[in-house]
């Protein structure tokens, strides 16, 4: 009866050990954009674009690729719109600058954005705050304020010093 009453106790404390390690291994805490750094960021280039005279289109997603802002200026084409969104889901799903995957495909070191249906051309970044990419911004409409634009909404809101490449 005690060796019963002892393999229970056993089997009782392994499986309040092993839930406890189970809970704690199965859950992470992630550090994510909020949706009101999004929104800065597209009001940053938009203001930007709008002092330079130029229509772009600027979208922010989490690290995921979902889209948390967007906005189209007047005078946005179809094309920026989709392309902005596009930057931004393709810099957060490689975790790098969208240009630095046009350079990579182009020289055919890596052609597998192309396959997989992302858009490699400049213009989207992914944000990095202590190491973790939090998210990602792209911007289209106006090839030479692509970079720029998009980059001053994320230093805006994070700083000069926020890890983008």
């Amino acid at each position: 009866m005690r060796v019963q009453y002892l393999e229970l106790a056993i089997v009782f404390f392994a499986v309040i050990s092993f839930s406890t390690v189970s809970a704690q291994s199965l859950t992470t805490q992630k550090t994510e954009i909020s949706n009101y750094a999004a929104k800065e960021i597209v009001a940053a280039c938009a203001a930007l674009a709008e002092a330079e005279n130029m229509s772009v289109a600027i979208a922010v997603v989490d690290p995921h690729g979902n889209l948390l802002a967007f906005q189209a200026m007047d005078g946005a084409t179809e094309a920026a719109i989709l392309t902005a969104q596009l930057k931004a889901k393709t810099a957060a799903r490689w975790r790098r600058p969208t240009d630095v995957l046009f350079e990579r495909v182009n020289s055919h070191l890596n052609r597998a954005p192309e396959w997989a249906g992302d858009f490699p051309q400049g213009g989207g970044f992914p944000i990095v705050v202590n190491g973790t990419v939090i998210g990602a911004a792209g911007g289209g409409g106006d090839h030479s304020l692509d970079d720029q634009c998009t980059l001053h909404g994320i230093r805006a809101v994070f700083g000069q010093d926020v890890v983008v490449e």
